[in-house]
């Protein structure tokens, strides 16, 4: 292998090669993966270790079984991670002690850079920092083009004109101090511009800095409009000249990379919060009432699905997938959010399968498994799950899509107060599971995450990890999406995205989408009185 020879030119031990680019992005292109290139495995997330003889696929809970079909098991070993192991501690644990690991200064985040070095300062480890990505020497790593440019979306929609949403940040920053952003989502909220050059994202490529006078988006894209009058467009190649120049930096160190970091390293202050990031996760009431009309168009695309499950015969994963996107677009969406999860059968049991195939056909019996979702005129993402059997279900189909059900209706009345964090919410549905007698199906994530312009969004998590423990706020939209999988068998996950809101001077969770609930696939048996009101509820569409 070339990169093993790289790691014997430069007196490296091991090599990290990411899934991610100089943006940190979570969904890159497979033709801009490094990752992909060397291991083959095309999932959105899981970085590659490399040693002189061995290689490390890391695969979270959504992956696991995705990987161990996409990789060559004779050269890579695929790691899985399990709910509460952490991608850090299991990378540090494999490189041995008085080692030097390579990592791609501009694809990894400082604060990423920093909890690796404390794990490997122990084992007497160095880390060597590279200006540029080796795949890159043996393949070409070049996101698509299709040469949109970017455009404004509208102030109704968006809630805040982009000189409003920059007037209330930098009331922060004093003179000759500075704030730099290269967060894509932050930047494309914060000047309410939308560009659909990348699949699956609305953002631009961008990096942002504010001052207390003025913004300077620092990009090649083409715009369409100019975007304020606080707002100055720079090429992207002026900005490490550019931000070297101002006095005080302030950054955040979860988004920054670690080769910008080093450009501002004199004159940079690390921030305590993501100020944009905490700005854009409580929307207003324009964006909650666009969320409202994409999800009832989102609405009508999984209802058409069910109905072709159930009336057209002969009909593949991959015929499915296309009539989704298809109908997507009917609706007015610019494009998918994300790639569709379209899976039958067995395959229902990869939580994120994401190869919908022309030979596996949807047969009576099979459950279905769809989880998809669309960008509108807005560029706000939409997310929605439904599981479906094509026909008749079993007993065992209707118990775990029964409790899958339950998990949710729980989780959905949970009574919030002030103080209701993600990992609340989550620590009630894995309860539900313990007792089910389902031991031998699997929960492996986090039961929701936040929705914006990028399908997930932080804040607010809904998981029982560490970022799960922040507190939930009105008008803050995120998903519920139980699931439970079993190998060999299949699958179920159901998915509402959802809103705090108050009523009568209490919060309460309320969902954007109405699509009921399989009714032949429920063993009404398994549900108590509430439960059973609940449902009637949610099927006559008053939840």
């Amino acid at each position: 292998m070339k990169l093993r020879e790289f790691l014997i030119e430069n007196k490296l031990d091991y090599l990290l090669v990411n899934t991610t680019d100089e943006f940190l992005v979570e969904y890159n292109e497979l033709c801009n993966c490094a990752r992909y290139f060397v291991t083959g495995f095309s999932g959105s997330t899981g970085d590659v270790l490399v040693s002189k003889d061995r290689m490390w696929q890391f695969a979270d809970g959504r992956y696991h079984e995705q990987a161990d079909s996409e990789v060559d098991h004779k050269t890579t070993e695929v790691v899985k991670l399990q709910l509460g192991q952490t991608f850090l501690s299991e990378l540090a644990y494999r490189i041995e002690p008085d080692s030097v690991i390579g990592v791609v200064s501009k694809k990894i985040s400082l604060n990423f850079y920093k909890i690796l070095k404390s794990k490997l300062d122990k084992k007497h480890c160095k880390i060597k920092k590279l200006d540029f990505d080796p795949v890159s020497l043996f393949t070409e790593l070049k996101p698509s083009d299709n040469g949109e440019p970017v455009r404004q979306i509208d102030t109704g929609i968006a809630g805040l004109s982009a000189d409003e949403k920059f007037k209330k940040l930098v009331r922060r920053l004093k003179k000759d101090e500075s704030y730099l952003d290269t967060h894509l989502e932050n930047i494309a909220y914060l000047t309410n511009c939308r560009q659909y050059k990348t699949p699956f994202s609305s953002t631009f490529k961008a990096k942002i800095v504010l001052t207390k006078q003025k913004a300077f988006v620092f990009t090649d894209e083409k715009f369409e409009t100019k975007i304020g009058k606080y707002f100055e467009i720079k090429p992207l190649s002026e900005f490490d000249r550019a931000v070297k120049a101002f006095k005080t930096v302030f950054f955040n160190p979860s988004t920054i990379n670690c080769y910008d970091y080093q450009l501002i390293k004199s004159k940079a202050v690390e921030s305590q919060k993501d100020f944009i990031k905490e700005m854009k996760s409580v929307k207003n009431e324009a964006e909650i009432a666009h969320f409202k009309k994409n999800f009832e168009r989102t609405d009508a695309v999984v209802n058409r699905a069910f109905e072709l499950v159930q009336q057209q015969k002969d009909l593949s994963e991959f015929a499915l997938s296309e009539a989704v996107q298809k109908e997507f677009l009917s609706q007015g969406a610019r494009q998918l959010s994300f790639k569709t999860i379209l899976a039958a059968g067995k395959n229902s049991s990869i939580i994120h399968y994401s190869h919908p195939s022309k030979d596996v056909k949807i047969n009576e019996g099979d459950f279905v498994l769809l989880d998809c979702g669309g960008h509108f005129e807005g560029g706000y993402s939409t997310d929605i799950t439904r599981t479906f059997v094509k026909g008749k279900a079993s007993a065992l189909q209707k118990k775990v899509y029964t409790t899958v059900m339950k998990i949710f209706l729980n989780v959905y009345h949970h009574r919030i107060t002030a103080r209701t964090t993600g990992f609340t919410l989550d620590k009630t549905a894995r309860k539900i599971h313990q007792k089910s007698g389902l031991s031998d199906f699997n929960f492996n994530h986090g039961l929701g995450h936040g929705v914006g312009i990028n399908v997930h969004e932080n804040p607010p998590t809904i998981s029982c990890g560490a970022a799960g423990r922040r507190i939930l706020k009105e008008n803050m939209v995120f998903t519920i999406e139980p699931g439970l999988y079993k190998e060999g068998f299949g699958g179920v996950r159901l998915e509402n995205t959802v809103y705090l809101t108050k009523e009568d001077g209490e919060l309460r969770i309320k969902s954007f989408s109405h699509v009921p609930f399989q009714e032949s696939a429920i063993d009404f048996d398994l549900l108590n009185e509430q439960e059973k009101e609940w449902l009637k509820d949610w099927q006559a569409g008053k939840c």
